[in-house]
């Protein structure tokens, strides 16, 4: 009789054992997914605003590029890339340009003068450290910005309408 209580303590500690690595099995490989599905949210992000910047400049770019259509110009002491248009026989503008931390698009009609702060004014694109444009020659422009992850990406960026 005291064979048979000793045996069932035995199974009753090994099925207790059993059950104890299942779940630590189970917990671990739930952190273990935790980690790879953070790691890979964090991989996309930093991914999304590097492309979304570039694209964003890069199209903006795309559509304006009409002869004589795209410049360098200085507002208000930053560089800005301008996209001129004629709308109605009026001069409108599109400012691309860098402002308290973001890419900022600001349109508006050539000449007119805006109460207060201009560049405040625009249209906050997305977050960036910073932004750099430069023209290399008439037809080819150099961006150069860094995320708000701190990864530098650079641009050249041709216009073909003045070629």
């Amino acid at each position: 009789m005291k064979t048979t209580q000793e045996r069932h303590i035995i199974d009753v500690l090994f099925v207790l054992a059993l059950f104890g690595i299942f779940a630590f099995s189970a917990l671990m490989l739930v952190m273990i997914g935790a980690n790879v599905y953070q790691n890979t949210v964090d991989d996309m992000s930093g991914n999304f605003d590097s492309r979304t910047a570039t694209a964003y400049i890069t199209e903006k770019l795309r559509q304006g590029d009409v002869m004589d259509s795209v410049s360098l110009e200085q507002l208000e002491g930053t560089d800005a890339i301008v996209l001129s248009q004629d709308i109605e026989g009026q001069e409108y503008c599109t400012y691309l340009y860098f402002h308290n931390g973001n890419l900022m698009e600001l349109f508006m009609r050539r000449g007119a003068d805006l109460v207060g702060d201009t560049l405040g004014a625009g249209q906050a694109i997305m977050p960036l450290t910073d932004m750099k444009i430069e023209s290399l020659s008439d037809s080819l422009f150099s961006v150069n910005l860094v995320t708000a992850e701190g990864e530098a990406k650079t641009l050249l960026l041709t216009i073909h309408s003045k070629q």
